[in-house]
């Protein structure tokens, strides 16, 4: 079983491995044109473009849960159909995030979070966990966006976490 606790530089840790690790798959998908970023490659979200605004969404929802709201849908009425066009966006809701997470003590990664999923059932985990899985989710759709460039015939970048600490230690 995980430990149920997390330290507040632990998750600041996480997070700044996962922007990295974003920002490095977003910059191998900048140089993709716009048929290729839409092109359906299946996969759970279908094209590199769904992929992207579904990370996007997901993160914006849970801002908006720790912000103690519960969206009942992923945003709407912004038009994501681009890829700059999300990198602004999700750019934003990283710098809200890392503001909000900049500030958490130890006792509040104990306190419960709860919220209403989309399906309209109540749920309840401790802040510690909730971040601890937004962080890890990022992790599974690099990996189908890499596979997706694969599959262009583009060259997947690596955003392993050892990566990011060869290149902190080269720096």
């Amino acid at each position: 079983m995980p430990r149920p606790v997390r330290t507040p530089d632990d998750i600041q840790d996480l997070f700044a491995f996962g922007r990295w690790a974003n920002d490095k798959i977003c910059e191998a998908v900048a140089q993709l044109d716009d048929a290729e970023f839409g092109s359906e490659a299946g996969g759970s979200f279908g094209s590199v473009r769904g992929t992207l605004q579904h990370a996007f969404g997901a993160d914006w929802v849970w801002l908006e849960r720790f912000r103690g709201r519960s969206p009942r849908a992923l945003p709407q009425g912004e038009d994501l159909s681009s890829f700059e066009a999300i990198r602004s966006r999700w750019a934003e809701v990283e710098d809200e995030r890392d503001a909000l997470i900049a500030k958490l003590s130890p006792g509040q990664l104990e306190e419960w979070l709860s919220y209403v999923n989309f399906a309209g059932e109540k749920c309840s985990y401790r802040l510690g966990e909730a971040l601890f899985h937004v962080a890890n989710h990022l992790t599974y759709h690099r990996g189908q966006i890499a596979s997706h460039l694969r599959q262009l015939g583009k060259s997947a970048v690596a955003t392993d976490y050892l990566r990011l600490l060869d290149a902190q230690r080269s720096s």
